[in-house]
């Protein structure tokens, strides 16, 4: 009983550490995929190919426009500096990468269930659950806009 009792315990004061893996790691994630996008010619043209496939208009900017956003949000969720915001930013561009070009991933003709199972698998979808989450519940520990609410309290209600 005393090693359950203190598994408990352990687990308990360790509440904080998933919010925070994920949230460094999602960061981390799309600021990468971001700085791929801008920076490496062969995603460059993959990312202006995706975007002219699904229609996204005015395609050339569009593909930089994204890939700044992934890059420069991605980086301050994963420091935790205006967690919410971002954490809402990429939502939006995990969203329409969902709608525009991950569901047609999905074969035709499946039933209800099996299609929600092809969707689920998508990795945009989990990329957005993890990101509603982190909006929902902000930074957590060991981030910055935790930092800057004690410094500036009025900020809170935006971070």
């Amino acid at each position: 009983m005393v090693v359950i009792d203190r598994l408990t315990q352990i687990r308990q004061s360790l509440h904080w550490l998933p919010l925070l893996l994920a949230r460094i790691n999602v960061g981390l994630f799309f600021s990468i995929s971001g700085y791929n996008k801008l920076f490496v010619p062969a995603n460059q043209a993959a990312m202006l190919e995706t975007m002219r496939q699904a229609g996204i208009p005015f395609p050339e900017f569009n593909a930089v426009f994204v890939a700044m956003l992934e890059f420069a949000f991605g980086g301050l969720l994963g420091l935790g500096l205006l967690t919410r915001p971002s954490a809402l930013i990429l939502l939006a561009i995990v969203g329409v990468a969902t709608f525009a070009d991950g569901i047609h991933k999905i074969p035709a003709g499946l039933g209800p269930l099996d299609w929600y199972d092809w969707f689920l698998y998508l990795p945009e979808v989990l990329y957005g659950l993890l990101l509603f989450w982190i909006w929902c519940a902000g930074a957590g520990r060991l981030g910055a806009d935790q930092l800057m609410s004690k410094r500036w309290p009025a900020l809170q209600r935006f971070i």
